[in-house]
């Protein structure tokens, strides 16, 4: 699934940007074009509602690069009002290292 792509793994700017186009074409997904990660940095997004709750996938506008998700509530339900986040996420830092416990270099 390309969710648990952009979440777990270490990808080029460039496929992380394949991704997104991807996804964009994915039926019933949607743009959104200014998203919120949870550190602030705002980008765009693709989206899906379900439930009342809209699942964002969000990228910095220039790069395509993958910087976190959020859930937004589109509609009132019983647990949840319309316009309330859900969740919030944001990749800050992804790195390798040649060896467990070593500091990883910065990949993206």
């Amino acid at each position: 699934m390309a969710r648990d792509l952009l979440r777990e793994q270490l990808a080029p700017p460039k496929v992380s940007a394949a991704l997104y186009r991807a996804a964009a074409r994915i039926p019933g997904v949607t743009v959104v074009d200014d998203a919120v990660d949870a550190s602030g940095r705002h980008g765009v997004a693709v989206a899906r509602t379900h439930a009342g709750e809209r699942t964002e996938w969000i990228f910095d506008k220039n790069t395509l690069e993958f910087l976190g998700e959020r859930g937004v509530m589109v509609e009132d339900t019983a647990w949840a009002k319309a316009g309330q986040i859900t969740a919030t996420t944001a990749v800050l830092n992804r790195g390798i290292s040649d060896k467990p416990g070593e500091s990883s270099r910065r990949a993206n």
